[in-house]
Parts: C-alpha cells; structure tokens; sequence
C-alpha cells in the first residue's frame, strides 16, 4: 500500500455532506437564489475549454514547518480572513488540477456542486447578464461536474427539488453544456417514476444519471431501481465521455468488511464506479481490490474516482493525528455541525499546510490514490467556501 493511504486505526464511515435541510448549506444557496434569480440570465458567451489547457503546476511547499501562519490576513476587530471564499476555493482547485495533470494528463478531475463557482458575480438585486464573467481557469480546471439532486433529494430524500433551485442550476448547467464538461447527476429517489421524469427534463444534458438508494442521502448501498444500470453495454471504458453510466457508494459501512464491499461493486456493470478509497473511511484499498474493481460483471474494464473531501478533515483519515484540534495545527477549524458524528471539522483550506497533505507532493492524498490505480477524483467540498462566508 502507498505510504499516502497508511491506515490509521478506529473512525466511522463519513457521512455525505448534503444534509441541505438542517444547515448553513441551504441558507447560503437560498441568499444566493434571491439576488441571482432576480436578474442572473447567464450570457451565452462560448468557451471551448478543457483541463489540460492550464500553464504548469508550481507546487507549493511540502514542508508543514515552512508554510506561512494562518491567520496573516485577518482583521484586527473581528478576527475574520479577509479573503474573498469563492476565489480561495477556485485557486485551490486550479492548483491540484494542474499538478494532477501535470503527473497524468488522463487524470479526470470532477467538482461535486459549486456550479456558482464558474462565474464572477456577486448577488444583488440589479445584477443582468452581463455582470456574469466566466471564472475561466476553474472551468479549463475541471473534466466534468457531479451534481447532487438536480430534481429530487435537496430537501429530503424523495421529495422534488424546488424550481427556483432547479432553474438555478439550470442556467449554469446550460452555460457549461459547450465547454466539453462531462455531467454526472446525481439524484436521491428510488421512485421509477420520479426517475424518469427526472432524466426526461435533464436528456439536453446527456449527463450520466444515478439515482440513490435509501437511506437519506448516505450513499451506502447500491440502487435497486433499476436493477440494472441504464444503458448497460460490454464496451471497454477508458474515458469519461464513453461511460454511459455510473454507481457511487461513500459509505461502505453497511456492506461489513471489506471484501463484501468490493464484491458487491466489483459485481456491476456500471462504466464508472466512485467510491471512497478506505473501506468505514479507514481500511485502505489493496492493488488486488482495485483488479477486481476495474472491470466490468461483463469482463471489460471500467474507470474508477475516488471520492475525496477538500473541505473538512475527518478525524478517522490517515492524516489524522491524535493531538489534533481546532486551532491546532492552525489550519484546523470548528466542528461540522454537518458531520454525522461530529468528527469532522472545516479547514482553512487556502493554507498550503492543508493543501500539501491533499496534492502537490509525492505523500499526498491524490498522490496515493494515483499509485493505487484511480483514473480520477470526484471532490467534494467545492461549496464549502458558503461556510466562511456565513461566518
């Protein structure tokens, strides 16, 4: 195993971050819903963009010690960064998407939410169209975007996303439609019905849809409606833009041990699986496990993401240590009231410190998950720059 997925003993499985009904995240999407709807018809300007059109990546320094203090910028009557959120998080990124490419040019690089991140506007009441530039190195930075709940799940497992979230994303969605950008939808509905009509008012798109199984929104099983993925196919998958479909499991909790786990999954035929590269978010995965994982119930192979979260650190990861707290080391934040245990807690994730443990060196995060064989990553935590700016 890669010394970048060291196990570290006890932890329970992360939970997903898209409990939108009990936190800071519906807020901060309703704040920006009431000033962008006003006015936010976004301009048609095209953008031919794609993630290897970055300059090269100057990777940041590897040691922890050298890394400036947090807290550098911050105001003297209220502690607060003065940082514009937004911007951090699309620096951040822009940086691990070129030095991943920069290692392997194949390397896919998806963004789960943040779609308001590829534009420069701030909401208001008289913003028009033309307000809304193009945040062009974070859209050339990304392969595709993973969108949670484009119709039914936002606010509740089963029940139907609100228009005005609905054509929220919609007009970004439909702004990105020419930039090359795969799509990967991703609703929390085992109602056949709901499922069709969801993927009927999403086929301008051609995203590649899943629908999650109960319970909630923990992405801890693998769907049973339909039994079969759709468009199921013995074609060899080595692109995004060939997958006709996808499975993604994070909490592999409820499976038992692992080897139940990667049977479950290896078992499939769906193009793309995205899973969390340790088993209960502490067993790493083995090269064996990967073999088994890459192809297809049919025989052909698949790709594999790894699901990785940028915007907090768990307290059961490798990286974590056992005198660690908020405040210490500096780059660690307060609790995630979001967390399911409360075991994780927001970072500063514009220092490098954090940055440095999850790409840029050759111990890395993504570092490891590239050795062990993963063709991609599916990163979460773009949106928790709203976190900060609530604050």
């Amino acid at each position: 195993m890669v010394s970048a997925l060291a196990l570290r003993p006890a932890g329970f499985t992360r939970r997903h971050q898209s409990e939108t009904a009990s936190g800071w995240r519906l807020f901060s999407r309703s704040f920006f819903l009431a000033g962008l709807m006003a006015g936010l018809m976004i301009s048609s300007l095209p953008f031919h963009a794609n993630a290897q059109q970055l300059e090269p990546f100057v990777p940041p320094a590897n040691s922890l010690s050298n890394s400036p203090d947090v807290g550098d910028n911050k105001d003297e009557d209220d502690s607060k960064p003065k940082r514009d959120f937004a911007e951090e998080m699309r620096k951040m990124i822009v940086s691990l998407s070129r030095w991943a490419k920069n290692q392997r040019s194949d390397f896919s690089i998806i963004a789960m939410n943040g779609l308001d991140l590829t534009t420069f506007i701030e909401p208001g009441l008289f913003v028009t169209k033309s307000d809304a530039k193009p945040a062009r190195n974070f859209i050339r930075a990304l392969d595709g975007f993973l969108v949670e709940a484009p119709r039914y799940g936002r606010d509740g497992y089963n029940k139907e996303t609100a228009e005005g979230e609905v054509k929220y994303d919609q007009q970004y969605l439909e702004r990105l439609s020419n930039t090359g950008m795969r799509f990967f939808m991703l609703d929390y509905t085992d109602k056949m019905e709901n499922i069709r009509k969801s993927r009927q008012n999403l086929k301008d798109l051609d995203p590649l849809y899943y629908a999650a199984p109960p319970p909630d929104m923990q992405l801890s099983a693998l769907a049973k409606v339909p039994s079969t993925p759709f468009n199921e196919n013995p074609f060899v998958i080595d692109t995004i833009h060939k997958a006709r479909n996808y499975a993604m499991v994070i909490d592999s909790a409820p499976f038992g041990n692992k080897d139940a786990y990667v049977n479950a999954l290896a078992n499939t035929n769906y193009d793309i699986l995205i899973l969390d590269a340790f088993h209960r978010g502490t067993v790493p995965l083995t090269f064996d496990d990967m073999r088994k994982l890459r192809y297809k119930k049919l025989g052909t192979p698949r790709l594999l993401l790894a699901y990785v979260d940028v915007g907090t650190a768990q307290t059961y990861r490798y990286y974590w240590r056992a005198d660690w707290r908020a405040g210490s080391p500096d780059f660690i934040s307060s609790a995630s009231n979001t967390g399911r245990w409360g075991q994780e807690n927001h970072v500063y994730y514009w220092e490098p410190q954090w940055q440095n443990i999850i790409f840029g060196n050759a111990n890395s995060y993504v570092a490891g998950l590239m050795q062990l064989g993963f063709d991609g990553i599916v990163i979460d935590g773009v949106d928790d720059y709203r976190w900060w700016a609530d604050q």
